[in-house]
């Protein structure tokens, strides 16, 4: 897949999203999303270690999106962004009815490199075009500095 239609499929699924708060809130934005979408888009803060830094499921009638309870900040607005672009894409529809199914697909099912690209791309545009309050924790503040405003 070429560098132009990554970028032009980049384009599409950002301007899928409402328009961005201000103040930068990223529940407010699931919120305005699940608006538009008129389906509900739940967070779920959950400690499972076993499982990725954030995952997007459907149960059928809603999308949730699991991150780390001990991310926050940037960096759990980042895995909520990723998570939201697989949502968008359709990038796995699998849909877990249990927990139990939720942790089998997790384990079984992984996005190709090309489709994590594109969420971590997805989810670095939306930052940035995001008009976010400067960073205030120290581990924010060193990826301020080492990967530039965010």
């Amino acid at each position: 897949m070429g560098w132009r239609r990554t970028h032009d499929e980049l384009d599409e699924l950002v301007a899928m999203l409402p328009p961005l708060p201000e103040p930068w809130d990223v529940a407010e934005l699931c919120r305005r999303l699940a608006d538009q979408r008129k389906r509900p888009l739940l967070l779920h803060p959950i400690d499972l270690p076993a499982l990725p830094f954030g995952l997007w499921y459907d149960d059928g009638e809603r999308d949730h999106v699991l991150y780390r309870s001990g991310v926050t900040g940037y960096h759990r607005d980042h895995v909520v962004l990723h998570e939201i672009c697989h949502l968008l894409a359709r990038h796995n529809t699998t849909r877990a009815f249990t927990f139990e199914d939720l942790v089998e697909n997790a384990a079984r099912n992984r996005f190709d490199t090309r489709q994590e690209e594109l969420a971590e791309m997805f989810a670095s545009r939306v930052l940035k075009s995001a008009r976010r309050p400067a960073p205030v924790g120290e581990v924010e503040q060193r990826a301020r500095e080492v990967f530039g405003t965010v």
